[in-house]
């Protein structure tokens, strides 16, 4: 994923206390972005999006499999990330351009606003691996019965 580069403020290794870090955000009426990276059965990359301390956006990205996560959904994606092995950096932008952004997918908004108080309940206890890896072809062969197909494929 390529957006703005800004100023990072804060770094450190997953898992924290996404709440805490969230509610620091809020109160420096923060703009820009948290990112994260972890590995579960493939490395996830996950980019919060803050505009003016609230959160805003969300997009949560697995390479390997080609696979994005956008919006609301995303952000259940980006909670369980904060559960798991990785790395984390805050980012800070201007206004305008954590705007640009969105502005060019509105997909990535959350839509209805997650509030510091329903915070908690999202977030899960451990992490999950929500990418899962593909059915192998010889898989899929014998999900439609051509299992004796897989010798001369």
């Amino acid at each position: 994923m390529n957006y703005p580069v800004g100023q990072i403020i804060m770094k450190g290794t997953s898992k924290f206390d996404i709440v805490d870090v969230v509610t620091k955000l809020g109160e420096k009426v923060f703009n820009g972005y948290l990112i994260l990276t972890v590995k579960g059965h493939f490395v996830e990359e996950g980019v919060l999006f803050f505009r003016e301390g609230a959160m805003f956006a969300c997009i949560v990205e697995c390479l390997k499999l080609e696979k994005n996560v956008k919006g609301r959904e995303a952000l259940d994606y980006f909670l369980n990330q904060t559960k798991g092995k990785g790395y984390y950096q805050v980012v800070e932008l201007t206004r305008s351009q954590v705007d640009l952004v969105t502005a060019f997918d509105e997909k990535l908004l959350l839509g209805q606003e997650v509030t510091l108080k329903d915070l908690p309940k999202l977030v899960p206890l451990a992490f999950a691996n929500r990418f899962e890896p593909n059915a192998k072809s010889e898989d899929l062969l014998e999900s439609y019965g051509l299992g004796d197909l897989k010798n001369k494929v």
